[in-house]
């Protein structure tokens, strides 16, 4: 769903707008996400763009718009050899493991993954990301599908109404998504949400059978804490399934059950503010559904605690 570019700062600090032109095709909304190749990549764009002489009044807004990057860059931990140029910094990562896209000032080594900044247009193959996808519902690639918010992003919610740890069919996706948190962004918070139903075993009940349920799904290290949501008498319908995370969102509309190749579910990137709304909803002191306490927190060692 989402494709990480490797993006010259000299590129785009060129001019003002270039910068403009550029910042806008990206985004965890857009499909698209800005390596931060170097480390310090806003400050090396704001020196770039002071280079080319940009006027004060635009390397303010320059500088807001890079301020407020958080939903278009992404630190993936990336090494940067400082006695090397950028681009052939990009091109040993890009070896290592590829970009979609690397966006240079020039291409003067003729190489297909390398587009010029002059020649960046969104109907260029390079440039193509669709905002939604039909995904085989099988964990590894619906875990595939999400990997881009799971690698970058701080809070990580699995949204299941019908989520249910006694079916291996969820616990088989949860497993394959936490593996990629454990690889990539440990230190990531990552939650189930997920629906209260009379014929479902409540959190309390939970409790008690966690360290059996959750036996080698939450990799070493890792936690996952759980909550139970009813819905309120005349209040919204809990039915959607998403995978939320303050980076933005996806829309999963089959949900996180892994039935098998031979079925697709259809996924799409969510905007900017729905996701965010979406995530508010389930905030521990929401009240658009009612908290079913308690809110148990289980590790990768079976231990459990209520929180």
């Amino acid at each position: 769903m989402l494709f990480e570019y490797a993006v010259e700062p000299q590129a785009i600090g060129s001019s003002w707008q270039t910068f403009l032109y550029l910042i806008e095709k990206f985004g965890f909304d857009r499909g698209r996400l800005i390596s931060r190749l170097p480390g310090k990549w806003e400050k090396k764009v704001i020196q770039a763009a002071k280079e080319a002489g940009v006027p004060d009044i635009r390397m303010a807004s320059i500088v807001e718009r890079l301020r407020n990057a958080k939903l278009a860059v992404v630190d993936l931990n990336r090494p940067y050899d400082s006695e090397k140029s950028w681009i052939e910094n990009a091109l040993t990562e890009h070896g290592r493991a590829p970009f979609h896209a690397i966006i240079a000032r020039q291409n003067l080594g003729g190489n297909a993954v390398v587009l010029p900044v002059a020649d960046i247009d969104e109907n260029r193959p390079l440039m193509a990301a669709a905002q939604d996808r039909a995904v085989p519902r099988e964990s590894e690639s619906i875990a595939g599908a999400l990997s881009g918010f799971l690698r970058a992003s701080t809070r990580i919610l699995f949204v299941d109404p019908f989520f249910d740890p006694y079916n291996a069919r969820y616990k088989s996706t949860l497993r394959a998504c936490l593996a990629v948190v454990k690889t990539d962004n440990p230190g990531a918070a990552c939650e189930i949400h997920y629906r209260y139903h009379n014929n479902k075993p409540t959190n309390a009940e939970l409790e008690r059978e966690a360290a059996r349920l959750f036996n080698g799904v939450i990799p070493e290290g890792l936690a996952v804490s759980v909550y139970c949501w009813r819905e309120r008498n005349g209040g919204a319908d809990f039915h959607a399934r998403y995978l939320l995370t303050d980076r933005g969102g996806v829309g999963i509309d089959a949900g996180f059950s892994a039935e098998g190749g031979h079925q697709t579910t259809d996924m799409h990137l969510m905007g900017v503010m729905l996701s965010q709304v979406r995530l508010a909803a389930f905030s521990r002191d929401a009240t658009e559904f009612e908290l079913m306490e308690p809110v148990l927190e289980i590790r990768s060692d079976g231990s459990v605690r209520r929180i």
